[in-house]
């Protein structure tokens, strides 16, 4: 598979992330590389980056580089933003860059917003609102309409140059954050005022995803993901306020925060709580990817108009399925024998087309765990389910996936501990679509595809579930009838699987 390395110069951090794909099919990532530059440290002083920033940017291309050419990739993209673009020796730099190997691109401030938000729209179930990137040297709105990039803004008011501009003092005098927070909101009235305040709010960027994970460990999340988690906009305002309280020390030891941030942490707080409040919405959405995967889309999806996935939750389960178990045809006919199980027993149960849209997920996924062992590999699966961000779901939606992964063959389903993600009626509707996948498991029990099918119907008060075949199903039929309990109990009737010749009710 093709490899591509993404290189992205930004005004506070500069990174490297290394990928192989296949166009159109699935990716990976193989490796992040990561150095603190402060490129924008001093550069409104002058209008210049300084020596010292100049020299830590070159010191981490040149380790890109290196490590480009030691791994080997097909491509490298390279991208700096707003320190460089503002700086008057940003073309210098530039050029330092290209002589060890690395041909950066300066991105405008509407371009990096663009960029971002293509990246939000295939990294998350959202097809309107506004993506909010907040990085060292500035901060980018994008207004997104039908998963498409309206409009964007950009501002240089990213947290190291806020933190440089604006707040004076340790910890920062009530003056200077006062100074701060209206220098935003004059900055983003414009924009505001030039839509409706957005349904959905998502969050770009270090400084967005170091927040929500101390908000993470202030409330006890269960869930150890980032992405797609829903950041209150009054938590949001509280965690602010309160680190603007604490000197370097107290921030050091606050749970969750990243000490390389912990100098910027006010500003970056106090920039995302303005834009919040103009905005207008309850929680601002965290997205894990942004500027560097937004890079990477026109690579992954050459055809595709606008380079957007159609099916983004769909796309990403198959993509974790081609990671760990790439077994199509098992997989998927499991998946087909459970919409039809689900759809035959409707007069049965209340569910509708949400729940059959994630049992169809979880049977492309359901034996993930077979890439580390046969043995309790629905136990591995539920830890490979919930060991990364699966774009486009709600982290609710991720639990209730692992779940049905994890109680795909045997064992009654239960919260295992992510009770607080769930609603109510959840556990019904985990019992229901896992027992569903349990029998069409087993009516797959050789792998073959032997059962081409299944016919529902009432006999008496008793469920008949009937196997289509071709021929000898009698493996399919057996195991089907060991494993019918959960979903017998799940409807409330007694349940039988048949073969295609057997007669209902005949020892």
């Amino acid at each position: 598979m093709p490899r591509i390395a993404i290189v992205d110069v930004g005004s506070n951090t500069a990174k490297l992330i290394a990928l192989e794909y296949r166009a159109g099919h699935s990716w990976r990532q193989l490796d992040e590389l990561r150095a603190v530059v402060r490129l924008s440290s001093g550069l409104d002083d002058g209008g210049l980056l300084r020596p010292r920033p100049f020299a830590r940017g070159l010191a981490a291309l040149r380790t890109f580089a290196s490590y480009a050419a030691a791994v080997g990739v097909d491509d490298l993209v390279a991208t700096a933003t707003s320190a460089v673009r503002d700086a008057r020796n940003g073309p210098e730099f530039v050029a330092a860059g290209r002589a060890l190997g690395i041909d950066l691109r300066v991105l405008d401030g509407v371009e990096e917003a663009r960029i971002g938000a293509l990246a939000v729209v295939n990294g998350l179930d959202v097809r309107d609102g506004v993506a909010l990137d907040l990085g060292g040297g500035s901060f980018q709105l994008a207004e997104i309409a039908d998963r498409r990039w309206r409009r964007g803004a950009s501002w240089p008011l990213g947290a190291v140059r806020a933190q440089e501009r604006f707040l004076r003092g340790d910890p920062p005098k009530p003056k200077s954050l006062r100074a701060l927070r209206e220098a935003v909101r004059a900055a983003v009235a414009g924009f505001a005022d030039g839509a409706a305040s957005p349904s959905t709010l998502v969050g770009v960027g270090g400084t967005v995803r170091n927040l929500a994970n101390v908000h993470q460990k202030r409330v006890g999340y269960p869930l150890d993901l980032l992405h797609g988690y829903l950041l209150p906009a009054d938590g949001l305002r509280a965690l602010a306020d309160e680190i603007a309280g604490l000197d370097a020390a107290g921030r050091l030891e606050v749970a969750g925060l990243n000490r390389d941030r912990a100098d910027i942490i006010v500003a970056g707080a106090t920039v995302l709580a303005e834009v919040v409040a103009a905005l207008g919405v309850d929680a601002l959405r965290v997205s894990g990817q942004g500027l560097r995967e937004g890079l990477f889309y026109p690579f992954l999806l050459p055809d595709a108009p606008g380079h957007l996935l159609e099916d983004v939750r769909g796309f990403s389960v198959l993509n974790l399925m081609r990671q760990y178990h790439d077994d199509p045809a098992h997989n998927g006919h499991v998946r087909t024998l459970a919409l039809a199980l689900f759809d035959g027993l409707r007069p049965w149960h209340p569910f509708g087309e949400s729940e059959r849209e994630l049992l169809g997920h979880a049977a492309w996924i359901h034996d993930i765990g077979m890439a580390v062992d046969y043995y309790r590999h629905e136990h591995h699966g539920l830890a490979l389910t919930l060991g990364r961000a699966l774009p486009g779901f709600s982290h609710r939606e991720q639990v209730l996936l692992a779940l049905l992964v994890r109680y795909h063959r045997k064992g009654t389903p239960g919260s295992d501990g992510f009770a607080a993600l769930l609603e109510p009626g959840d556990d019904e509707r985990l019992r229901l679509l896992a027992g569903v996948l349990r029998l069409a498991e087993y009516l797959e029990r050789g792998k073959a595809q032997r059962v081409t099918g299944v016919e529902v119907g009432p006999s008496g008060d008793e469920i008949v579930v009937r196997a289509r075949s071709e021929g000898d199903v009698h493996v399919e039929v057996e195991a089907a009838n060991l494993r019918r309990d959960l979903l017998a109990q799940a409807l409330g009737r007694s349940l039988t699987v048949v073969g295609r010749d057997d007669v209902v009710g005949v020892a």
